[in-house]
């Protein structure tokens, strides 16, 4: 019996060990990567959103929205570039991606990200704007 406990002392010994160590790569990882990809731009505070975004040039507005598993700086480094002048080019992360955080109790539902989105625009004073969105950003039907 002794050894039969001993061998899950050592069992659980060792899944804790394993737990800590995949916390600390993780921690790690996610220290490099910012690192490697700064936050840039500004930020804003939308219902206990924390809401990261990049906003160049002055003219006509366009909204560079991401899809699932993007963030801001995918639009920064292609598509933003490619805009002459006459456009205000603001590009967003959103709740729950990039360096932007949901707000507690959150659920990251697309249409709680849409209001989020809207109230966005709306507290930069849009009137109207033009939107550019990846193919994962918005739900077909």
């Amino acid at each position: 019996m002794s050894i039969l406990l001993w061998l899950l002392g050592a069992a659980f010994l060792a899944a804790i060990l394993l737990l800590a160590s995949l916390l600390l790569a993780t921690l790690w990882i996610a220290a490099k990567a910012e690192r490697l990809v700064p936050p840039v731009g500004s930020s804003i505070e939308i219902d206990g959103n924390h809401i990261h975004y990049v906003d160049v040039g002055q003219g006509r507005p366009i909204v560079f929205l991401h899809g699932l598993g993007a963030q801001l700086h995918h639009f920064r480094h292609t598509v933003v570039g490619r805009f002459g002048r006459g456009y205000r080019l603001t590009a967003l992360d959103r709740p729950g991606s990039g360096y932007s955080t949901r707000a507690r109790g959150a659920t990251g539902r697309l249409p709680e990200q849409a209001e989020i989105v809207r109230r966005f625009i709306e507290t930069l004073g849009w009137k109207s704007h033009w939107w550019w969105a990846t193919p994962w950003a918005v739900p077909s039907r």
